[in-house]
């Protein structure tokens, strides 16, 4: 759908969410998180000084992972994405592609337009979140085809002017764009493994980290993006659970969501609402 023949966006999105207020400072959550680290480490391994956090069970399951990996290699090996814009005789000779398509099946690979805010070559964005500690967040993606590289870093600062640094870096393997046949507009899912650092006015620490982002735009003008994660904060498990809607068109868009924190099933004080925009290349 292009711009030329849609009306302009007339309205944006909202998504109003209440959540809990915490009190509390930099200071107080390291030290709750390294208690409660403490109590979780002597409950699991009373033998043991130092339970490795890539040793816990508290990671999402890969039960069952063998076949689909096996699968999706082979798939990433035989068959790679049909970027019709790296294809230089697409561009030259439009009308020979439309009618050798005309008369095959659908493909089974996505098409891509630069631009897209799914399976961008490059992306970045800005939010700003509303919370206990008002963190400002950076998001970057650069990819292609296959491949990409998710990095996030949130910072956050309490009443007291003491931080907290959140970085997240991911390795991704992702799968999208636009499948016409199959579903309206464009889609991205992924699957990214890397790591979490946790700096600034606490004791740094690092662990394993595991996220899926999902995103499906009906239209240019309109998307929604779901971007869990999973990692940890010395002995204690994070759910960070992030969800949000985008207006704009191709390259740019506004965007309004929400992003969770959960600890053990409790909301922490650095959820909130979030407002940012997002420009894709």
């Amino acid at each position: 759908m292009s711009i030329g023949r849609n009306p302009v966006l007339l309205g944006v999105l909202a998504l109003a969410l209440a959540h809990p207020s915490f009190g509390g400072s930099v200071k107080d959550r390291e030290k709750d998180v390294a208690i409660r680290s403490e109590a979780k480490k002597k409950k699991s391994h009373p033998d043991e000084d130092i339970n490795s956090a890539f040793e816990s069970d508290t990671y999402p399951s890969d039960s069952g992972s063998d076949g689909f990996l096996v699968s999706f290699w082979a798939w990433v090996v035989a068959a790679p994405f049909d970027y019709r814009n790296d294809d230089p005789n697409y561009s030259m000779f439009p009308e020979e592609y439309r009618e050798q398509e005309a008369g095959t099946a659908a493909p089974i690979f996505p098409s891509h337009e630069p631009g897209q805010a799914t399976i961008p070559y490059v992306r970045i964005d800005y939010n700003r979140q509303f919370s206990e500690w008002d963190p400002d967040d950076f998001r970057l993606e650069t990819g292609y085809k296959l491949a990409a590289f998710h990095g996030r870093v949130t910072r956050y600062t309490d009443a007291a002017g003491d931080r907290l640094d959140l970085g997240q870096y991911y390795g991704v393997m992702r799968y999208g764009g636009s499948r016409p046949d199959f579903l309206l507009g464009t889609f991205e899912f992924a699957l990214g493994l890397g790591g979490v650092h946790h700096t600034g006015n606490v004791d740094e620490d690092t662990s394993f980290a595991f996220t899926i982002p999902l995103k499906y735009y009906p239209f240019d003008w309109l998307g929604v993006e779901f971007r869990p994660a999973w990692y940890k904060w010395q002995e204690i498990t994070i759910g960070d659970y992030d969800l949000s809607v985008s207006a704009g068109y191709r390259y740019a868009q506004l965007r309004l969501g929400y992003r969770w924190l959960w600890d053990n099933g409790v909301v922490e004080e650095q959820s909130g609402p979030y407002a940012g925009l997002s420009a894709s290349f």
